[in-house]
C-alpha cells in the first residue's frame, strides 16, 4: 500500500515534488545525451529512436544516483535499488523507444515534440513505479541529512 498513517499522501506529493525537481536535472541531462546522439545519426533509418534509447539508458544511471540521494528516502541497498530501477526503466525504454520510433521515424512527427511528449508521459508512471518497486516503504527510511552524514563517516573511516 502507497499511503498509510506513516506515509501519509501529503508526504507522497512532498516526494513528488521532489523527484519533479530532481526530474528536471536528469531532463536536462538527458536532453544534451539525446541532442548530441540525434546529431551524430547513430542509425539513419530510426534517427530519433536510436537516439532516444542510448540517451535514455546513460541518463536511467544517473538519475538512479540522483533519486537515491535526493527523492527517496529510502534504505534500500544501491545496488537492490539500482537493479530494480534499470528493470522498470528497461520496461518503460522498451515502450517509449518503440513510441519514438512510431511517431517520429514511422509517421514523420517532429521529434523534438514526440520526446517531450514521451518526457512528460513516462515520467509519473515511473515515479509510481519506483516508490513501490525500487525504493520500497518496506525497507525502511532515511532522511536526506542522515544519508549525508553516514557518507560522511563513511569516508572519514
Amino acid at each position: 500500500m502507497l499511503i498509510s498513517e506513516e506515509y501519509p499522501l501529503k508526504k507522497l506529493l512532498r516526494e513528488y515534488v521532489a523527484y519533479c525537481a530532481v526530474g528536471c536535472i536528469n531532463v536536462v541531462v538527458f536532453w544534451l545525451l539525446y541532442d548530441w546522439m540525434y546529431e551524430k545519426v547513430l542509425i539513419s533509418t530510426w534517427r530519433a529512436s536510436s537516439a532516444w534509447a542510448v540517451a535514455y539508458f546513460l541518463s536511467s544511471i544517473q538519475a538512479h544516483f540522483l533519486h537515491r540521494w535526493l527523492t527517496f528516502e529510502s534504505l534500500s541497498g544501491y545496488a537492490k535499488s539500482l537493479y530494480v530501477m534499470l528493470g522498470i526503466y528497461t520496461v518503460l525504454w522498451v515502450i517509449s523507444t518503440a513510441s519514438i520510433a512510431y511517431f517520429t521515424d514511422f509517421l514523420g512527427f517532429n521529434h523534438l515534440y514526440t520526446w517531450a511528449a514521451n518526457t512528460a508521459a513516462f515520467g509519473f508512471l515511473s515515479f509510481i513505479a519506483l516508490r513501490i518497486f525500487a525504493f520500497p516503504l518496506s525497507d525502511g527510511r532515511i532522511s536526506r541529512q542522515e544519508r549525508l552524514e553516514e557518507f560522511k563517516n563513511r569516508r572519514r573511516a
